[in-house]
């Protein structure tokens, strides 16, 4: 279970933003490991046994159980959707294309246009399942790769104590002749606690990164579900003992290589004018990113062991992609288009994925110069920085949610929205400006507002979110006990089961919850079954009905149903068709149902 959670948190992205933001200044982004600890503590003896107890396997089945309704559904769904565009797609195609960059000398642009074009034939031609087979031992190879780089780097310098000598004069030859402080190391290179205005202050790394923390870790389905498929809740919790342990990991095996990294290549890797940045890698705000390629190809031994540290990163970037491509494809024809499209045949449902994950790397390309610009050209502290502007609410819900009973749905909604509201004027805000390299900070017209720490920010975004679904659940009625017994970390102790909360277009719970009174259950006017398809589907089918074996037409015809999954012909549904014979018995059955709910809406309480 540790090496499980350890695997699934560590990506390229770690490899490259850790050693970049190392290499610009040195120890501190270790705290945002080194805090993972702690929260994988909180993961162990506060959250795992409440999801446990609830007998739950996602998040939204915990939400469902704990709160009702869907609307916070649609609202995590639509945050996980963001998340993918800003904090994975775009990171990972910017991860591999900056390791293509140096190992093969090809434009930025370039490598991830091969990327995608890779990612898209693992996903198009069914290799997922290969991938996730092979995800473990990628990064397995990947630590080992680490560990041999990490040695190969000390024994270069003369080991860990050189590294704290030689770094603050890690500086390139054009910063010799600047009276700023552009190119020149953090004086505080070496120290986890920095002053309070400094870009990783102390008190944010320890509160600002904490909050977080509690959504990656504690509300995340990917890390969660690792535990949760733990034996029991002993061997849960020795799995978050075991994947703390091995957060001390990076600080060895990516931060300390990058800053050996500046120390051997200061020239390009402490680069401080825009005009050298960009002859280096292209980019005028900093090339701290290509610290660790630069590691790989340079000191690695040339042959089996280099190739093979490059193939097992592009590898797992692959295998990222490819896992994203297919979750948020059905994240968003599952969760979003079927509540306008309830009908809608498989093979709608796999074309609208495919032309959505499009959608979502066309946009992911489009951001990648932003990351490039941001944070002063440290990938970490921007993937950091994203989270912050959007992850705190959802760490107030689940956090209140598991610790108090009186938070109810209404509170935990409107907490999630005005969260979502702050949060997204300062991201907007924050990207809307371009960032100057350090030599031109003195033409930056940025607002002071927008300057101000982003792990502060995260503090006071938790704040707001917690306040506002304290107020509104105590202004509301609250959920009756019946409905969430055991669900919070106090009544675990709770013999009684849950009774599931009804939901219905936001309807939370009936007015009168007496335990006297008849359950009501909800109704569902829903008919899929025995409908066949319109007009417009009959003539989409007919179009991949061809008796033509040769021909372009044949061809384009073919090429368009491998890429949209839709390979075997595409026929009626005989079922569909036996069933439609008892429309007119289920007709009278909808009318009944389209009554009783009627009568259910007016004992629903808003």
């Amino acid at each position: 279970v540790g090496a499980s959670l350890f695997a699934s948190n560590i990506g390229s992205g770690h490899f490259i933003g850790l050693s970049g933001s190392g290499a610009s200044n040195g120890i501190a982004v270790a705290g945002f490991e080194i805090g993972a600890v702690y929260m994988l503590m909180i993961l162990g003896w506060l959250f795992v046994p409440v999801y446990m107890k609830a007998e739950v396997f996602t998040m939204p089945q915990y939400l469902k159980m704990r709160f009702g309704g869907e609307r916070i559904r649609v609202y995590l769904t639509c945050l996980a959707l963001m998340l993918s565009i800003f904090t994975k797609i775009s990171v990972d195609l910017y991860s591999g294309a900056v390791f293509l960059q140096q190992a093969l000398n090809w434009n930025l642009y370039v490598s991830v246009i091969a990327l995608i074009l890779l990612a898209a034939f693992f996903t198009v031609g069914g290799g997922l399942t290969a991938v996730i087979w092979t995800d473990f031992i990628q990064t397995i190879i990947m630590i080992i790769s680490a560990f041999i780089l990490m040695i190969i780097s000390f024994m270069k310098i003369g080991g860990l104590q050189q590294v704290r000598i030689l770094f603050p004069y890690a500086i390139a030859n054009t910063t010799l002749h600047n009276t700023t402080e552009c190119g020149v190391p953090n004086e505080n290179y070496f120290s986890l606690i920095r002053p309070f205005d400094a870009d990783l202050p102390w008190f944010g790394l320890i509160f600002g990164s904490a909050v977080v923390s509690v959504w990656y870790w504690s509300c995340d389905q990917v890390i969660v579900q690792r535990t949760l498929a733990a034996k029991n809740l002993t061997h849960a919790r020795a799995g978050c003992l075991f994947a703390g342990i091995l957060k001390f990991l990076p600080l060895f095996l990516m931060i300390f290589p990058g800053m050996v990294a500046r120390i051997l290549f200061p020239d390009e890797i402490g680069c401080a004018d825009p005009d050298v940045c960009y002859q280096v890698c292209e980019s005028r705000n900093g090339c701290n990113d290509i610290a660790y390629p630069l590691l790989v190809i340079r000191l690695m031994p040339n042959g089996s062991i280099r190739g093979l540290t490059l193939a097992c990163m592009i590898a797992a970037l692959m295998s990222s992609l490819t896992s994203i491509f297919n979750s948020s494809s059905t994240i968003f024809t599952i969760d979003i288009w079927q509540r306008f499209r309830k009908n809608a045949h498989d093979w709608e449902l796999m074309i609208v994925g495919r032309v959505f994950v499009m959608i979502l790397v066309a946009i992911s390309i489009l951001w990648i110069p932003i990351i490039r610009a941001a944070q002063g050209s440290r990938l970490f502290d921007y993937i950091q920085a994203v989270q912050s502007f959007l992850a705190p609410p959802v760490a107030a819900c689940y956090l209140l949610g598991v610790l108090w009973k009186r938070i109810n749905e209404e509170g935990a909604f409107w907490g999630l929205i005005s969260g979502l509201f702050v949060g997204m004027v300062r991201f907007i805000w924050e990207y809307s400006y371009t960032t100057m390299p350090c030599q031109l900070e003195h033409l930056d017209k940025r607002p002071s507002i927008i300057r101000f720490n982003f792990l502060y920010f995260s503090i006071l975004l938790f704040l707001i979110s917690a306040i506002v679904t304290i107020v509104v659940s105590l202004l509301t009625k609250p959920i009756p006990d019946k409905y969430i017994s055991g669900l919070t970390a106090f009544d675990l102790d709770n013999p009684d089961r849950p009774i599931e909360i009804p939901t219905r277009s936001g309807c939370m719970y009936k007015a009168n919850t007496d335990d006297n009174d008849e359950e009501q259950q909800p109704y569902s006017s829903e008919d899929h079954i025995g409908k066949l398809p319109t007009e417009t589907e009959q003539k989409t089918l007919h179009f991949f009905e061809t008796s033509d074996s040769s021909g372009f037409v044949f061809y384009l015809k073919t090429a368009f149903a491998w890429i949209c999954g839709l390979e075997k012909n595409m026929e009626l549904d005989e079922q569909s068709t036996r069933s439609y014979d008892s429309t007119s018995n289920r007709r009278s059955i909808s009318t009944t149902t389209e009554s009783n709910i009627s009568s259910w809406h007016s004992q629903c309480s808003y």
